[in-house]
């Protein structure tokens, strides 16, 4: 084996081993220009494990096969970090990307480059989903948890996506403004905050009259407004976190962690929410949504059970309000549309009550589901945060490893 410097055409040199004509042994190899560098192991051409650094600064450290990133790996880019596994040029099996300057993490499994299967997703404000994911979204069963209203992120923008979802962020970083990819809480409102306090048919009622109509019964009677006031958009806070600059489903170039859940269509009045309120949604989750059947709770004793489209009440369900009232029936886009209100009237039509029993049967079933998937995701936790703690021993060490991108494509891929 010879070895020495050799220069291309293009402006890249490559320093090391050489044999019959191909890279051999442990070489450095520049791009065009002197940008970008790979440095570390090579076997007839191939690299086999050592790091690869981009014009942009961002870096991969570890093993490589058939011109692509395969094996254990350590990926930064940006403010992000990835430790795990990679197939062929993606990230998968097992692995954890967390951000370097806030909590936000994910941990669990991947397919594509994207979270899919199981895994646990942490916010920047300390909020968690735990369940099923497909194609990089929250989708199947899963649980939401926020943390106490007054720490939760403030949605500051309708484009920040799901905090861990990359989705949103092609593989050179750039970000994809897809407001499909938008992450569950409206702009101006907290991370994890969907239910909201307000009668919604209060609402309704100044818009087009509502639910209760003049002449009739009800729309005579004047209906108490609760006493308790409680939504989930703050006007008047001031709190910033560090994870409104980021979505895993991604806000700026380097981010892929969701804070949140982004849902510019539904804004809903805002009263005074305790600080210390903490709300749970447990059930269906659909495209990165609350969509289905599910349980939403506030620990002030708010609830809702029943059907869900888009992150809002949507078909049959009943809400519980703290002072033991409820309102139960069909809802459109979080307004009840047809039932009654608070108790005033019990529901008569026994088609809608059976209708409301059977969504209340369906969002308990959801539930409890959801909670078995949240068993599932903590263990595939665990697989990805061991992948991770090897990822980084091994990305420490040159061990012998499979092949990897020729000395041609390490060119054409920097040019």
């Amino acid at each position: 084996m010879t070895g020495g410097r050799f220069d291309f055409d293009d402006g890249g040199t490559y320093c090391g081993g050489w044999e019959e004509g191909k890279a051999h042994g442990h070489g450095i190899c520049t791009g065009p220009k002197g940008q970008g560098e790979y440095s570390g192991s090579w076997s007839h051409g191939f690299e086999v494990v050592g790091g690869y650094t981009w014009p942009s600064g961002n870096t991969y450290q570890g093993y490589w096969a058939q011109g692509k990133r395969h094996g254990l790996g350590v990926e930064t880019k940006g403010k992000w970090m990835y430790r795990g596994e990679w197939s062929h040029g993606f990230k998968g099996r097992y692995g954890v990307r967390q951000s370097l300057c806030t909590p936000a993490r994910y941990e669990g499994t991947w397919s594509n480059g994207l979270q899919d299967g199981y895994g646990v997703e942490t916010y920047g404000d300390g909020g968690t989903y735990q369940g099923q994911w497909a194609g990089g979204m929250r989708h199947g069963y899963g649980v939401r948890q926020s943390v106490p209203y007054g720490m939760a992120t403030v949605i500051r923008s309708p484009l920040r996506t799901s905090l861990a979802s990359l989705r949103s962020e092609q593989s050179n970083g750039s970000v994809l403004h897809d407001a499909a990819a938008a992450a569950d809480s409206p702009a101006g409102t907290r991370g994890g905050f969907v239910l909201n306090f307000h009668a919604d048919a209060e609402l309704a009622g100044k818009k087009k009259g509502g639910l209760f109509r003049r002449g009739s019964l009800l729309g005579s009677m004047k209906l108490r407004k609760s006493e308790s006031k409680s939504s989930i958009s703050s006007k008047r806070s001031s709190v910033r976190s560090d994870a409104a600059m980021s979505r895993i489903s991604s806000s700026d170039a380097n981010s892929t962690i969701s804070f949140g859940d982004v849902d510019c269509d539904f804004c809903p009045v805002e009263d005074h929410v305790d600080a210390t309120t903490t709300e749970t949604y447990m059930g269906e989750w659909k495209n990165d949504k609350r969509n289905g059947f599910g349980i939403s709770e506030r620990s002030n004793g708010m609830k809702y059970e029943g059907e869900w489209a888009n992150n809002k009440r949507h078909g049959y369900g009943c809400t519980v309000f703290p002072d033991g009232s409820k309102e139960e029936g069909k809802y459109k886009n979080n307004i009840l549309v047809r039932g009654i209100r608070k108790q005033l009237i019990p529901i008569r039509n026994t088609k809608t009550r059976e209708k409301v029993d059977r969504a209340i049967e369906g969002a308990q079933r959801a539930a409890a589901m959801a909670r078995t998937k949240v068993e599932i995701a903590n263990s595939r936790q665990v697989q990805g945060s061991e992948h991770a703690r090897f990822t980084g021993n091994a990305s420490e060490q040159q061990l012998p490893g499979g092949q990897s991108t020729t000395l041609t494509t390490f060119h054409r891929g920097l040019s």
